[in-house]
């Protein structure tokens, strides 16, 4: 066994340093955080890492020394997953209880002991694809070029691979077939919005800034209302951005709907009522950085709780996004109760794994996809085969008349 310390500014750099040094098969042993002077004499936190990597490669082991290995593996994620929850925790009292640098201790702890978790998950994935052959080992980079998450990958690959098990003639072609069936059971969709028998469906959409917010409102409202011969009424307690409220009643004046501008929870819900008499209400809401505490928190005052009237909420989320926002965007507006996904923007889009990802670590359904600016007709149902055609195809086509399969089913 070849043991090997390293120094670097944060944990994600040691990791790569050890990766690229010893191999993929390298593991780490300890970690701490020291304090030395840089190449300019200043003081600063260093993080020193001690990694090991078996030099000897044996093949052929018994099935149960691999077995062994595996179960080793399985108990060192498990202890890591232990430390971050334990962390959590106490992250979690802290806020509470103790100042303000204890806290940013345990959070570079968390911060550590996760990069650990991801650093040893991803060579776990990358692993685990060697036992499924070159096929498959093809569709797991192709998942991967698709920005689909390393472990996801890894456990689509393993699916897949045993639903293979009992076929005679294994192939590219059928390997392919089997994985978009794997990944369209995955994929989980709402289909349109549903009305009620007596009284008005309300919905209200949320999301970040610049998503789509305004636009996407208005092209169900022009489903519902164009094709579906519903009627819609309109309501916004967007009241902090310039020119919000003028170009919802823009798309008012043309669609010819009701709408109303609420500056007070009460005053919201006391125009939803006002609405009685139609089949839909929808409630557009001010965009805001999810990083924006105080926005967040006035999100949260109007539309945070569902004791005294129920609605539906559609979380707008834009298919060009990295993971990471994604992942941080879905935790902090996850704060207000969502039961859905709207996936916007995917004619910016690069690539589509991201989609696939946030449906498989929230298990929230996506009720529809927009497609560009033009309203009515940019906006179509979210299909489970369609989002997977266009993650393994890596490209998008838009839908020839989308906005008549918007509103299609009810």
């Amino acid at each position: 066994m070849r043991v090997k310390r390293y120094e670097a500014e944060n944990m994600a750099t040691a990791l790569r340093i050890i990766r690229d040094d010893m191999g993929p098969n390298a593991f780490v042993l300890s970690t701490r955080r020291i304090k030395r002077k840089d190449k300019y004499g200043q003081l600063k936190t260093f993080v020193e890492v001690s990694a090991a990597s078996d030099v000897v490669q044996v093949t052929g082991a018994p099935d149960d020394v691999s077995a062994a290995h595996k179960g080793s593996e399985a108990r060192e994620l498990a202890s890591l997953q232990e430390q971050v929850d334990r962390l959590k925790r106490e992250l979690a009292g802290l806020k509470r209880e103790q100042p303000t640098k204890e806290i940013k201790g345990i959070q570079q702890d968390l911060l550590e002991i996760k990069e650990l978790v991801e650093f040893a998950t991803d060579q776990w994935a990358e692993e685990s694809i060697k036992e499924h052959g070159p096929i498959l080992g093809a569709l797991f980079r192709r998942l991967k070029n698709a920005d689909i998450d390393q472990r996801i990958a890894a456990r689509l690959i393993a699916i897949t691979a045993k639903e293979l098990s009992g076929s005679s003639k294994v192939d590219e072609k059928e390997s392919l077939k089997v994985l978009f069936d794997v990944m369209k059971r995955q994929m989980l969709t709402s289909g349109p919005i549903s009305l009620l028998e007596s009284g008005p469906k309300t919905v209200v959409v949320i999301g970040p800034t610049g998503v789509g917010k305004t636009t996407t409102l208005a092209k169900i409202a022009a489903q519902y209302t164009m094709l579906k011969k519903k009627k819609v009424g309109l309501l916004t307690i967007d009241t902090f951005r310039i020119g919000a409220v003028e170009q919802l009643k823009t798309y008012a004046n043309i669609l010819e709907l009701p709408l109303r501008v609420a500056d007070t929870p009460e005053q919201m819900r006391q125009y939803v009522a006002d609405f009685s008499d139609m089949d839909l209400v929808l409630i557009d809401t001010g965009g805001s950085s999810q990083k924006d505490r105080t926005k967040m928190t006035e999100l949260l005052n109007f539309v945070g709780g569902r004791n005294d009237m129920y609605y539906e909420v559609h979380l707008l989320l834009s298919g060009a996004s990295k993971n990471r926002d994604l992942v941080e965007i879905t935790r902090e507006f996850g704060r207000v109760p969502t039961d859905y996904v709207i996936f916007t923007k995917l004619d910016e889009c690069n690539s589509f794994g991201g989609i696939f990802n946030e449906v498989v670590w929230t298990q929230k359904p996506v009720s529809y996809l927009t497609t560009g600016q033009n309203v009515p007709d940019d906006i179509e149902l979210a299909e489970p085969g369609r989002i997977v055609e266009f993650v393994l195809t890596n490209s998008f086509r838009k839908r020839a008349a989308s906005g008549e399969r918007a509103s299609e089913g009810q």
